[in-house]
């Protein structure tokens, strides 16, 4: 009986012997900071419309209006404009100050009943907001339309679907 105490004796100072210390709890030298940084939410309006003028067309082409208003007319001279009230659209985006904006604007048609014209609009990469962020700022849209000889004649309409993000 007492060689099974001192047997029971080693195994538990075995057992203890066994146990890594525990070591006192340290904090992070420096500590980590966390952080967010808060901005107001956009605003996109359109101010202005685009408007490629009035095209006389004899066969496929395209005409493009940049987004100073300058028009191109037709690339292949199967086309003949008439660029009296041509614009491009301007938009009027509202932020945070001094925040970049960043613009996107996708393809689309213009429609006029069931005949349509490929639209492919150009506008800047990105803009920044001022200091006056509330206040926004303004940015134009032109695009190009590819005309077929086979269009019908009348007016044709389509969106321009513009969207900004931080």
């Amino acid at each position: 009986m007492t060689n099974f105490v001192r047997l029971a004796a080693l195994a538990a100072a075995a057992t203890i012997a066994a146990t890594p210390a525990m070591a006192a709890p340290l904090p992070a030298t420096p500590v980590a900071k966390a952080r967010v940084n808060i901005v107001k939410p956009l605003t996109l309006a359109a101010t202005r419309d685009l408007h490629f003028g009035t095209i006389v067309v004899t066969g496929n082409d395209s005409v493009s209006i940049n987004q100073a208003g300058t028009v191109t007319c037709g690339a292949a001279a199967n086309v003949t404009c008439d660029t009296t009230g041509a614009q491009s659209a301007q938009f009027h985006v509202t932020g945070a100050n001094n925040q970049l904006v960043r613009i996107t604007a996708t393809a689309s048609s213009l429609v006029n009943g069931a005949a349509s014209l490929a639209f492919t609009p150009s506008a800047p990469a990105n803009v920044t907001l001022p200091n006056s962020g509330a206040a926004g700022t303004d940015f134009n849209v032109g695009g190009t339309v590819a005309v077929l000889a086979s269009s019908p004649e009348g007016l044709y309409v389509g969106d321009i679907n513009v969207t900004v993000e931080y």
